[in-house]
């Protein structure tokens, strides 16, 4: 007589389980292999002699670059990202980087970012004192805060403004600036409120924060699509710059007066507070912050592709173009 064997009908369902589990999990890691890469260069910095160059990607690549020894750059991965902001410390040794949390990167030393702060408070900017011993940074809560450079300890807490706004020190460092709804100004030393930008807290948030020294100005960029101009002195309202469709995310002031300004990915655009006179370079599209080269009327920013470009903000040439390893 014949036998057969019969699978129990649990065996098979657990069985058909597995195997649904394992292809997911394959599924999963060649989606993780394959997945889109964004090569979008969102944060770049400039060191104070214009030797070094930084710039990474949102996702937390970092390239760094020795612009007078003219070798390959270091690659950076920084891990606690998305990336929000980069700065180097004037004396040129450490390159801050803000992320969910905040790190510091040794030029001479450092293979990796060592952490400063490791508590995922989302810095959305990092500002270095003209003795590089105090950072400024903007919370995930809102919160300004200077801290000590070498410890993180906090140094000194001010309540609030937005995470989407800069925090910056004025060009004498005797005051901390905010954008945000409610652009301010105060003292750096005991937090006190020196005065408000605007009368009143705006529907509009202000982003980008640039100083015009020759004319003793502050400036913002605003989601409205406009440049504000105020005097610092007065901290009246001097210029407006005419209305745009896109929000100002970046902006910079040329050595020539002429205030340069984009919203991510779109048109570069210029404008001169004094003349009214504006004109757009439309093959500029950066995504990232501007910056100004050495000589004050070059920009520098980055792209979508990965790129750090050059620009001629005179004549509306592209100078230069260098490319992120990996992005």
């Amino acid at each position: 007589m014949e036998m057969t064997t019969e699978t129990p009908r649990g065996t098979v369902l657990i069985a058909l389980a597995l195997s649904v589990a394992l292809l997911s999990a394959w599924l999963v890691f060649v989606g993780s292999r394959n997945g889109p890469i964004d090569r979008r260069v969102s944060n770049i910095a400039l060191s104070r002699t214009a030797r070094w160059l930084a710039g990474g990607t949102s996702q937390g690549r970092i390239a760094l670059w020795d612009l007078a020894g003219g070798t390959a750059p270091r690659q950076i991965e920084f891990r606690q990202g998305p990336l929000n902001d980069l700065q180097f410390s004037p004396d040129e040794a450490v390159l801050a980087i803000a992320g969910r949390d905040l790190a510091t990167y040794d030029l001479k030393q450092s293979a990796v970012p060592g952490l400063l702060r490791s508590d995922e408070r989302n810095y959305g900017t990092v500002r270095f004192t003209k003795d590089g011993q105090t950072v400024l940074v903007i919370t995930g809560k809102a919160e300004i805060e200077t801290l000590d450079a070498h410890s993180g300890v906090t140094r000194l807490k001010i309540c609030c403004s937005s995470i989407y706004g800069e925090v910056t020190f004025t060009t004498d460092g005797q005051a901390i600036a905010n954008a945000g709804h409610w652009p301010s100004l105060w003292d750096a030393r005991s937090g006190q409120l020196l005065g408000r930008l605007t009368a009143n807290r705006q529907f509009y948030t202000f982003r980008p924060v640039a100083f015009d020294d020759a004319r003793r100005a502050i400036l913002m960029g605003s989601q409205d699509g406009r440049v504000y101009v105020w005097d610092l002195t007065t901290r009246q309202l001097v210029a407006i710059s005419a209305p745009q469709s896109e929000y100002v995310d970046t902006l910079a002031v040329s050595s020539t007066g002429w205030v340069v300004y984009a919203g991510f990915g779109k048109t570069l655009r210029l404008w001169n507070p004094q003349t009214g006179q504006q004109r757009s370079l439309t093959a500029a599209r950066p995504t990232s912050n501007l910056i100004l080269g050495p000589d004050g009327t070059s920009i520098i920013f980055g792209t979508i592709d990965g790129s750090i470009e050059f620009w001629d903000a005179g004549t509306g040439q592209r100078l230069r173009v260098m490319r992120v390893p990996g992005s």
